[in-house]
């Protein structure tokens, strides 16, 4: 049994009717480069269809999947179900909306095993419900006089000794659960070790925000009253200060530690090169505005030059109009299958399979009010060496895209993302005549059709892209011109 226990990482997963992140979840444990796991899914509680749900993942992979099922009694119990029933030496933790980078688990085994601790940490990315890259946090090693001022420590990026967290299980508390068990941890093994490395995306989901704050500063009183022992006045001060930590960490998350990430351009179409799978999206204000949507999966994509916003950014502007990309694209020989996905049209498939004298399978995607619902939408399977091309608008194309990496991984697949190019390469929507193009003033030709939906999307975007470019958030993204 010895044996067995020894070097197995237990993964324990609260879950509770999670109906749009889960399957990431799992799948960020079930891609982890260190096999010898467990997976521990401790149902609260949930709705019929969602145990269903989880039965059906569970059956897929027997070998790694256990369930066990509690009635609703909160993350602390579902957490301390998990560790009692877990076979392993070590044991990790994920909430059910959060996501693992491939690496996680082996990159700390090894330096548990390297630096003989039993408790490691590790730093993360924050991403709202949308995917929308928020910020960085960089974890560092704790004494209690540090963590006692500000909990440091994401759950999510969590390994730890199983017969340490034995001893120290989760108390029954709404919010901060995790913060009491680390201060009763730190108090055996006197440092929390902590790695600069990323290992975790962490999901920053939004509640009611005047409930939230007064929840959680009660909390947080209790926290230091009742399972620190402070008296009143400290635990008082002691609050007071835990949020001033707070708003430093807010601001040094969104500010501070992000660094700087390369995105990857190209000025001419035969520039393109399909070797690797890739996302290729238009320079503009629309996706400009949404940049912080593509930050984690930055290389991925490779943008054309498409608006005059790009001239802030790059310094080698060359205006390449979207419906001259799709008109100069040359098929490569490895590209097996074509694919249209978006909105139906005759016209665009008809062009398609006119130029390059191939069937299109066609994917109708319905309109997509929120990026939320792109989350939610059923999973789209594509061949091997296929390119796909999106006409739908940014960024939910974009978005759609990256999705359909994910879900279809060890698989050459080129995106398109051409919107509303399609719309007029397919004779759909007239050219915009060339004199008002060099002027780039083609925004303005294009409110002639649906004026009060384009004019609320350009003062969306530019809003989005003005902010950024106030704000400096530009000087943190680079962008390289591929030859």
């Amino acid at each position: 049994m010895e044996n067995t226990k020894r070097e197995l990482i237990s993964v324990v997963i609260p879950f509770y009717n999670e109906a749009n992140y889960f399957d990431s979840c799992i799948n960020s444990v079930l891609s982890q480069t260190y096999s010898k796991i467990e997976i521990l899914i401790i149902n609260d509680g949930s709705e019929k269809i969602y145990v269903e749900k989880l039965n059906k993942i569970q059956s897929k992979h027997p070998d790694k999947i256990k369930i066990f099922n509690q009635e609703n009694q909160g993350v602390s119990a579902a957490r301390n179900l998990g560790i009692k029933n877990s076979n392993g030496e070590y044991i990790a933790f994920l909430d059910s909306d959060d996501l693992w980078l491939p690496h996680k688990l082996e990159h700390q085994i090894n330096l548990i095993k390297k630096y003989k601790i039993d408790f490691i940490h590790g730093s993360y990315s924050i991403i709202n419900e949308h995917n929308s890259f928020i910020g960085k946090f960089i974890s560092k090693t704790l004494n209690y006089n540090q963590l006692i001022k500000s909990c440091d420590i994401g759950t999510s990026t969590v390994m730890v000794k199983s017969d340490l967290i034995k001893k120290h299980l989760f108390k029954k508390i709404s919010t901060k659960e995790d913060y009491v068990c680390w201060l009763s941890i730190i108090k055996d093994t006197k440092t929390l070790v902590g790695d600069y490395k990323e290992v975790s995306i962490y999901r920053d989901r939004k509640s009611s925000l005047s409930s939230g704050i007064i929840l959680k500063f009660m909390n947080a009183f209790k926290v230091y009253n009742r399972y620190e022992k402070k008296n009143i006045i400290s635990s008082v001060l002691f609050t007071l200060n835990l949020s001033i930590f707070w708003i430093l960490k807010t601001y040094k998350i969104s500010f501070v530690n992000p660094g700087d990430v390369n995105f990857r351009y190209i000025t001419r179409i035969d520039n393109l090169k399909f070797k690797e799978s890739f996302i290729l999206s238009a320079l503009n204000m629309a996706s400009l505005s949404s940049i912080n949507l593509f930050y984690l999966d930055h290389s991925k994509f490779i943008f054309w030059i498409d608006g005059y916003c790009a001239k802030f950014i790059i310094n080698f502007f060359n205006k390449l109009p979207g419906r001259k990309v799709i008109n100069d694209l040359k098929l490569n020989e490895n590209i097996k299958k074509i694919y249209l996905c978006g909105k139906e049209s005759e016209a665009q498939l008809n062009y398609l399979k006119k130029k390059f004298n191939s069937d299109i399978n066609f994917i109708k995607i319905p309109f997509f009010k929120t990026l939320t619902e792109i989350t939610r939408f059923k999973k789209i399977d594509i061949d091997h060496d296929s390119l796909v091309i999106m006409n739908i608008a940014t960024p939910k194309q974009e978005m759609l895209a990256i999705k359909i990496l994910e879900e279809n991984p060890n698989k050459k697949i080129f995106i398109m993302c051409l919107g509303g190019g399609m719309s007029m390469v397919s004779g759909e929507e007239k050219i915009v005549p060339e004199s008002i193009e060099n002027m780039n003033l083609e925004w303005i030709w294009r409110l002639r059709t649906n004026t009060w939906f384009r004019l609320n999307r350009l003062f969306v975007t530019g809003y989005g892209f003005f902010l950024k470019l106030f704000l400096k958030y530009f000087n943190k993204t680079k962008f390289n011109k591929i030859d």
